[in-house]
């Protein structure tokens, strides 16, 4: 490979998910790169149903603040592939990309012959290559966010992992976490190990008393101590939640560097006005699209809101219609996506048969028949990202 845009294919072109749900590709690939997992400095490991992203983002900030060259794991992406591997606010540059997916690949080489037909997969890859990437860098804490569930999760692998953080426990990837609030906060417990602790943000008393069960100490962070770091009052509750996360790392770190590191964060799609009247939030599973509804209520309490929704097949975001719908200054037009790998988007006919909602060809035809004093798009942040990229040109 000779440009990033390779490199990317490269990344893109590995399987998508394993033949069976297990650590051993990932262990087998990070041992023939010298086990990289190993040398990185102490992190957050940052997981849950929502809310993980801005928990992570605004924890790197103020570790960045506090003066701590800090790398950052994020996914997915909304503007550019690099976004998901940082240092202290700055995307990994397209040379160093390039030049560790070379590393990796040339590792796979072998690898892959010995462990076909089950070879490590497009997130293992990905995640190698940033394990690889920050082992090379003089970095004095990591935070890493999850990509689905945790036990099972390619990043499960840190030994110096040094507090765990569940922002949220609902309902989403039942085919692969279980399909019980106890069964996903299991799967996402899976990264508490030893004594670490453990900070949690809003979860049900049964999410709770299972990730109990695994922690020696539960954390719950200070509800309007600071000022959120992002824009919504969902952000309320991740901004504490990143403050008790950074506490339990560093018990240390001043007032000052956490009102720097909340002031200065930025994370694009959340709660994010491209114009006056015109909203992007990534709300892609119902309880998203629940603490999305209840932020435009309190931040816009008067005047009309038009959601348009571009979601997934496999997401639920239907279960929180019924409850929107109740606003009659709320409502709801449905436009096709597809996601990533040809995922299929939200069956819009059947949807428009059962709930009070309009259906439009696509987004952009939307948005010209919307006369609501708000328009949010909203839904997949595959979608919302690809409606930014629209509007940045």
């Amino acid at each position: 490979m000779r440009t990033v845009a390779e490199a990317i294919a490269y990344i893109h072109s590995r399987p998508k998910g394993g033949q069976k749900e297990s650590l051993e590709r990932m262990h087998a690939l990070l041992d023939r790169l010298g086990n990289p997992e190993k040398i990185i400095p102490p992190a957050i490991h940052t997981t849950g149903t929502n809310g993980k992203g801005s928990v992570a983002t605004m924890s790197s900030n103020i570790l960045h603040s506090a003066g701590f060259h800090t790398g950052l794991f994020i996914s997915p992406f909304i503007t550019d592939f690099r976004e998901r591997i940082q240092i202290d606010n700055q995307m990994i540059s397209s040379e160093d990309l390039l030049s560790t997916t070379q590393d990796v690949a040339d590792v796979l080489t072998d690898l892959d012959r010995d462990l076909a037909p089950d070879i490590p997969t497009e997130f293992e890859v990905l995640t190698a290559i940033m394990f690889t990437f920050f082992a090379r860098q003089n970095l004095d804490a990591l935070v890493i966010e999850v990509g689905i569930g945790g036990l099972l999760d390619s990043t499960n692998v840190m030994p110096n992992a040094r507090v765990a953080v569940i922002t949220s426990v609902g309902l989403d990837h039942q085919a692969l976490l279980g399909s019980t609030i106890a069964d996903i906060a299991r799967q996402k417990a899976g990264i508490i190990h030893n004594d670490m602790p453990v900070v949690i943000g809003q979860v049900s008393g049964e999410a709770r008393s299972v990730i109990e069960s695994y922690a020696s100490k539960v954390i719950v962070g200070h509800l309007g101590e600071f000022n959120p770091g992002l824009p919504g009052d969902y952000q309320i509750v991740n901004t504490a939640t990143a403050v008790a996360a950074v506490r339990a790392f560093d018990e240390q770190i001043p007032d000052s560097a956490i009102t720097r590191g909340l002031e200065t964060t930025r994370f694009p799609a959340r709660f994010e006005l491209l114009r006056t009247n015109l909203m992007i939030d990534g709300a892609h599973n119902a309880q998203g699209l629940h603490a999305l509804y209840k932020a435009l209520i309190k931040s816009y309490p008067t005047g009309k809101i038009h959601l348009i929704i571009g979601s997934l097949m496999d997401k639920n975001v239907t279960d929180s219609f019924s409850e929107i719908l109740t606003q009659d200054r709320f409502t709801i037009t449905l436009v096709p996506f597809t996601g990533p790998n040809g995922r299929h988007s939200l069956n819009i006919e059947a949807t428009a048969k059962k709930y009070p909602v309009q259906t439009a060809v696509n987004w952009q035809t939307a948005i010209k028949q919307s006369d609501a004093d708000l328009t949010v798009l909203t839904g997949s942040l595959y979608f919302v990202s690809k409606v930014r990229e629209e509007y940045a040109k």
